[in-house]
């Protein structure tokens, strides 16, 4: 099997894992930075969420890189409160857009979409993790903003809002794309 391609964020949270757990859900995140070229704002935020004591799994820019916090998959991160024991979180680098231009944002940055599809099809292919839509309480993959809407300890968040749910952005449309990656075998 193949294997994806990313940059190793371990060192970022191997100091902040709150135990091991089986995972059956991929919370979706927006970051509030910069939006800088290369690894820059992968980096800059992998260091700020380790001094505030949260991690994540993996994270995609607008490039198209990949970072993994490799041999981290099963670990309790704490970045989407009433879950973190199920889920996987991946950050997605963005200005975290909202009206008015919120619904054309994701759709400019394809090489990030399909960064993140890849991603989620290795997880699939790793965890077994379904590759359908989430409402933030089954398995498969949801936005923050799905979790937010059960669980008081997500504080309210409304990044990954899917457009199907009056957001902006495009979730069926990347767990499908997801599913056809799945399809060559790539693992992590």
């Amino acid at each position: 099997m193949p294997r994806l391609t990313y940059y190793d964020t371990s060192r970022f949270v191997r100091e902040h894992v709150h135990g091991h757990a089986h995972k059956d859900m991929v919370v979706l995140h927006e970051t509030v930075s910069p939006d800088a070229p290369g690894l820059k704002d992968i980096i800059a935020i992998e260091s700020y969420l380790a001094a505030k004591d949260f991690g994540i799994h993996g994270m995609t820019d607008a490039e198209g890189n990949i970072a993994w916090a490799r041999g981290y998959g099963n670990a309790i991160l704490w970045q989407a409160g009433g879950v973190n024991s199920r889920s996987i979180g991946i950050e997605q680098v963005s200005r975290a857009p909202y009206p008015p231009n919120a619904l054309s944002y994701w759709i400019n940055r394809p090489k990030q979409l399909r960064a993140t599809a890849h991603l989620l099809a290795a997880i699939h292919n790793t965890w077994d993790i379904p590759l359908v839509y989430s409402d933030g309480l089954t398995p498969g993959v949801c936005g923050h903003w799905n979790v937010s809407q059960h669980f008081p300890q997500s504080e309210g968040h409304i990044d990954v809002w899917p457009r199907h749910k009056g957001g902006n952005y495009p979730l069926l449309s990347v767990i499908k794309l997801a599913k056809t990656y799945a399809l060559t075998g790539v693992t992590l």
